[in-house]
């Protein structure tokens, strides 16, 4: 069942009389309460910390090993609310807004290439105080991911790259393709037909989603649409080539990659396996970009049993 089925029958409920009146008016606010109802379902707590100034929002909620989840380009915090919810019983899971995203801060002023969210993510890391952990990202959150894992192989015990960016796909995608012929970035939604056109490129089997949902996050993609184009073009302009560094990555390292991503071709997916030195690959079938969003439970079959396999004893 789809988690937002789940989570605005449970904002009805709340609500009471008059819901569907204060939902037609109020659709932020209903998208906030469904948030948080399914935060709850999850064990996972909306925290706040501060770092280097900033304040970064994230969710955080059980006990055990930490895994670490980082959002890709124009996502935030709750693209993993409903996969970190099948890990929550055994793991500590922490998944925060990245700078530029979320409700983390925006800056005109500085850059939001790979290379210095790295540095911006090592911050945040040392400000939790974490010591070892599981860290897993989709799309850019995979290429910043795979960065970290360069950069600070002492602090992992695991990398898991979900249809990430970072290396050119022998196949051009989709996406690649539309840009190629009209300009076009889908990931830059600037009216609610272009949000639609993000959905279907993303999603190979679009979750179903109430219509108050959908308006409240278009809204939020339109509104964020010239913030998100300066940090496209940052991305592009200082791209951080994961090609030559994927080779000396000795940490344990699951890919998982849907065979019908449209944003990212599946062939990157087997050129990470073969430069990286310690890796396996899942291709899921009938699967888009966002495999912890379109088949949460899925994904964590696939990723439960390996980071379990790599956590020591004791820890």
């Amino acid at each position: 069942m789809s988690k937002f089925l789940i989570a605005a029958g449970i904002v009805i409920g709340l609500l009471g009389l008059g819901t569907y009146a204060y939902i037609e008016t109020h659709p932020q606010e209903a998208f906030e309460l469904a948030l948080r109802a399914e935060r709850d379902r999850a064990m996972l707590s909306v925290k706040s910390v501060n770092v280097d100034g900033d304040t970064w929002p994230y969710l955080d909620g059980g006990e055990g090993d930490v895994v670490l989840l980082l959002h890709g380009f124009g996502g935030d915090k709750d693209n993993w609310t409903r996969f970190g919810g099948h890990l929550t019983p055994d793991h500590r899971v922490i998944a925060p807004d990245l700078p530029g995203f979320g409700g983390n801060a925006r800056h005109e002023d500085q850059s939001y290439d790979i290379a210095s969210q790295r540095d911006r993510l090592a911050a945040f890391v040392e400000t939790l105080g974490l010591e070892r952990f599981h860290l897993a990202g989709n799309s850019m959150g995979g290429n910043l991911a795979a960065a970290y894992a360069h950069s600070y192989p002492e602090k992992l015990l695991s990398l898991g790259l979900l249809d990430a960016a970072g290396v050119e796909s022998p196949v051009p995608s989709e996406l690649a393709r539309e840009v190629e012929a009209t300009g076009r970035v889908a990931l830059i939604p600037r009216t609610r037909e272009d949000y639609d056109h993000m959905v279907d490129m993303v999603f190979e089997d679009k979750p179903w989603v109430p219509p108050f949902v959908v308006e409240a996050l278009a809204q939020r993609a339109i509104e964020n649409a010239d913030f998100r184009q300066k940090i496209f073009v940052e991305y592009r302009t200082n791209l951080f080539r994961l090609e030559p560094v994927l080779p000396e990555i000795q940490t344990p390292t699951l890919i998982i990659w849907g065979d019908s991503d449209r944003l990212i071709h599946v062939s990157a997916a087997r050129v990470m396996d073969d430069l990286l030195p310690n890796s396996e690959l899942a291709i899921m079938e009938g699967m888009g970009h966002c495999p912890m969003i379109e088949d949460p439970r899925a994904t964590v079959e696939l990723y439960g049993p390996f980071i379990d396999r790599h956590t020591p004893a004791g820890l």
